[in-house]
This record gives C-alpha cells, sequence and structure tokens, in this order.
C-alpha cells in the first residue's frame, strides 16, 4: 500500500512591519464563529503584560494554546510572554472546528525564525473500526511530534501528544485533530460512519483517508464489502469543483489502495479548502451502499511567520511499475533543496532484493530508475513490491518518514 503523510501549505510573511491585528483562518460553513481573538497590546517589552480577549459563538469547547487551556465563550487573560509569541485559538463543535491567531511582539527579544522541520507533525490519525452502527464504540488513537498543543473537536479537547480514547457516535462524524506551535499548525481528520453493515455478498468502496504529499493530493480506498470491486474511476473535487480523475484497479474484499491525483498540482486557497474525494464515478460497481462513496475534508492554509531559515530536499517515491520482468520506480523531490545522490533499495513481500543507484534530484524534479530484477511472478496470488529511496540517509530531508511506497501486484 501507498505510504501517505501529513499535508502542510507554507504562506510565508514577514514579522517586519507587523500590526498586531489578528489572523484568522475559519472552516466554511459558518459554525463554529471567531468573532474576534486579539492582543490589546500587539507590542510589549519584555517583562510587561498583555491582554488577549476572544469572542466566540456556536461552539462547545475552546482552548487556547500556550498554557492557556480550556476557556469561556468570550473573556480575556492577561499573558507575559518572555519572546514574540503566537497565540492560537481553536472553536469547536460538532459542526466542525475554526481556529484564529493573534500575535505579541516582545522588543528587545528575537525568537529563532520557524523552519520546515519546526512545524508540527502527525504521524498519524486513525479512528477504528471506521464504520459502525449507532452507539458501537470508536477508538481514536494519534501520534504528533513538536507540538506544543493538540486539540481534538466534537468535544474532547486537549490531549497528550500521542494517546486514545473511545468515542460512542450516534450518527457520521469526521474527528479533527489540530497539532500547533509557535511556528504554525497541521490538521489531520478521522471520518466514522455509522449505519447498518453492507449487505452480504456485495462491494462497497469508501474512502478512508485524504492527505497531501508536496502538491499531490494523495488519498486511500477501500472495498468493505464481501465481493470484489471492479475497476473504478475516483473524482478529486475542490471547493466543489472537480479538479482531476484517478483510474482505481479492481479490489478484493476487504482491500485498501493508496491512490493519487498525480495530474493535479494542488495550491492552498485562503483560508481554507474543501476537499472532496468520490469513489466509484459513474456508478461502474454495483455497492452495498452508494451513499458512503465521497469524503469531505476542510484544510486549512497554514501560516508562518518569519523567514525560512532551512530549505531542505524531501524525497518520495511517486510511482511503481513493472514492464515484463522489470521493475521500474520513479522518485521526485518535493522539497526545495537539492538531494544527493544516493541508493534506493527494492523490497518484494517485505524481502531486499536489490539496490539501485540514483543522482542528486534538483528541488521539484522527478527521476525514474529500475531494477533489473528477474519479477517472476506465475502463482494467482498479491505480491507486495516496495521501493525505498535514499537508503543511506545521504540526504538530509524535511521529512524522513516518506521514502518508502508500496504496491500490490496481482499475478498474471
Amino acid at each position: 500500500m501507498k505510504k501517505l503523510i501529513t499535508l502542510v501549505l507554507l504562506v510565508l510573511l514577514s514579522v517586519v512591519g507587523c500590526t498586531g491585528a489578528p489572523i484568522t483562518i475559519s472552516t466554511q460553513g459558518g459554525q463554529p464563529s471567531i468573532i474576534s481573538f486579539n492582543a490589546e497590546q500587539a507590542s510589549i517589552s519584555a517583562g510587561q503584560s498583555a491582554n488577549l480577549s476572544w469572542n466566540v459563538s456556536g461552539a462547545t469547547t475552546i482552548t487556547i494554546d500556550q498554557g492557556i487551556g480550556n476557556v469561556a465563550l468570550t473573556g480575556t487573560r492577561a499573558v507575559t510572554p518572555a519572546a514574540t509569541t503566537i497565540y492560537t485559538l481553536t472553536a469547536s463543535s460538532s459542526a466542525g472546528t475554526a481556529t484564529a491567531t493573534t500575535q505579541v511582539v516582545v522588543t528587545g527579544t528575537s525568537a529563532p525564525p520557524p523552519t520546515y522541520g519546526d512545524l508540527p507533525v502527525i504521524v498519524y490519525f486513525t479512528a477504528s473500526p471506521s464504520i459502525v452502527a449507532s452507539g458501537s464504540p470508536v477508538t481514536l488513537t494519534w501520534s504528533v511530534s513538536n507540538a506544543s498543543t493538540v486539540t481534538i473537536d466534537n468535544g474532547i479537547g486537549t490531549v497528550g501528544s500521542t494517546g486514545s480514547t473511545v468515542v460512542t457516535p450516534a450518527s457520521s462524524i469526521s474527528y479533527t485533530l489540530t497539532a500547533s506551535n509557535a511556528a504554525g499548525w497541521a490538521t489531520s481528520m478521522a471520518t466514522v460512519l455509522v449505519g447498518a453493515a453492507p449487505p452480504a455478498g456485495i462491494a462497497d468502496l469508501v474512502i478512508q483517508d485524504i492527505v497531501r504529499s508536496g502538491d499531490t493530493i494523495n488519498y486511500t480506498i477501500k472495498n468493505q464489502g464481501d465481493a470484489t470491486a471492479g475497476p473504478t474511476v475516483s473524482t478529486l473535487l475542490v471547493d466543489g469543483t472537480t479538479a482531476a480523475n484517478d483510474n482505481v484497479g479492481s479490489l478484493a474484499p476487504g482491500q485498501s489502495s493508496s491512490e493519487s491525483f498525480a495530474s493535479y498540482t494542488y495550491s492552498c486557497t485562503l483560508p481554507s479548502d474543501s476537499i472532496e474525494v468520490r469513489a466509484d464515478t459513474g456508478s461502474a460497481v454495483v455497492e452495498g451502499s452508494e451513499a458512503n462513496n465521497s469524503s469531505i475534508e476542510s484544510w486549512a492554509c497554514i501560516l508562518i511567520i518569519g523567514p525560512l531559515r532551512t530549505l531542505k530536499p524531501d524525497l518520495v517515491v511517486e510511482d511503481i511499475w513493472v514492464v515484463g520482468h522489470t521493475i521500474h520506480y520513479r522518485i521526485k523531490n518535493q522539497g526545495i533543496g537539492a538531494s544527493a545522490a544516493g541508493y534506493s533499495r527494492l523490497y518484494i513481500n517485505d524481502v531486499i532484493k536489490g539496490n539501485d543507484g540514483v543522482a542528486a534530484v534538483a528541488g521539484g524534479d522527478s527521476v525514474d530508475g529500475s531494477f533489473i530484477h528477474n519479477f517472476d511472478c506465475a502463482l494467482p496470488i498479491l505480491v507486495d513490491v516496495k521501493v525505498t529511496a535514499d537508503i543511506g540517509g545521504d540526504s538530509t530531508e524535511t521529512d524522513e518518514t516518506n521514502n518508502s511506497r508500496t504496491e500490490t501486484f496481482s499475478c498474471p
């Protein structure tokens, strides 16, 4: 299966000339609504205090990071930051999540400028099982690094960097995890579909996850039915407009596949985008339910205050394919800096089969490689083929966890 990574869009703003006005990013749909979130003293001297004030409607949980925690719908709070600090307010309800930030500049001090590595990283955020009957328990599990505050909406609130919690949703719901620090924030969504189990003897396609890898949108599609789903087409919609289509091969009962809209280059439109992936466009497959083919996420654009200190490469394996008995693959450097020359490694069913030398790759460029391996697949079985880039760690990357890709091939 293809390895997925978390999405982040960086919008660079200069601290110079900052007036202290709040930067507000809200989810579409109107609720909850952050009416205001301000620092009444936008600039203070070291040792002085500033008052944060806010006014929120339609929220069941409101939190402010930097150690403040849960607050009421309306209020003020005095803060005494030791250095220039960005405060993030998160308002949550069953209808969604909204966030806003404001900055207090402390004159006479300077904070180190953020880098790509300074941003929070959501390693995973999952709901298991993702499809249940009403009132059945679902376990949310997450792992986050480099975050000062981690919150989950829909009444869960502030949580630790790693953990799990059990929820019992009465209806279909999406939970959004928000990880934040002074450099920015990242979000990830886990959707739970509540309803009857799919009928026996029929396929049922659902979209399990949507993530961004560089400027490419990836997704996971699963056949949760107990009959094979034939080839289908998935459609990507951004803010309600069709952006791209993707061909999906047959899926056995219970099988998942990691796919991508490789032909579409994503760029976030402030303040946020509605990202929808629909399975089985055109209804080529008869399914147990035609109502659960879509998954929709709201992606907030990420803002970073200050210049970037380092511009690193980031190698990912974009595609794997077989021609005759030779396994081919494509590597992309989705970072900005050039990568060093190194090696890729081939695994078949988790067994190392060979290495392939890869030249340096400029930022944004892709290169093709191949393993002269006798891909002898004569039995009617599924074979997992994995390619891992930069196996020797020759390049220092912004993300060292996204170097591998796995695809499953059916023997003819």
